[in-house]
């Protein structure tokens, strides 16, 4: 099941550029269906409510065109819930997932 995220109300402005998503070693992930590789940027999101900041895992095959100030709309974005058991700690959070972060305002 896809939990996608209700973007409507919210903006979304980059404060990272772009870069590849790492595992422990240093190498950078690849999707395991499409082989695609990942990135990652961090977004403040933005609403009525108030702000947050969001790692989004972007996957494509060219690093997301977005630089630091620029206000985006993350495509398709979805909430990944996870849970892990690590020598008898369980942690859990949730992960944000787009197909493509599209450009509203260039940073000036």
């Amino acid at each position: 099941m896809r939990l996608l995220v209700n973007t409507e109300n919210v903006q979304f402005t980059a404060t990272t550029n772009p870069g590849p998503k790492v595992d422990n070693a240093g190498k950078q992930k690849f999707d395991r269906v499409t082989n695609l590789p990942m990135w990652t940027v961090q977004v403040m999101a933005l609403d009525d409510r108030g702000g947050e900041m969001l790692n989004i895992t972007v996957v494509s095959e060219q690093k997301p065109d977005v630089t630091v100030g620029d206000i985006v709309v993350p495509v398709d974005l979805e909430a990944l819930p996870w849970a892990n058991d690590r020598e008898g700690k369980v942690r859990s959070g949730v992960a944000f997932r787009a197909s493509a972060l599209r450009v509203l305002t260039a940073a000036k």
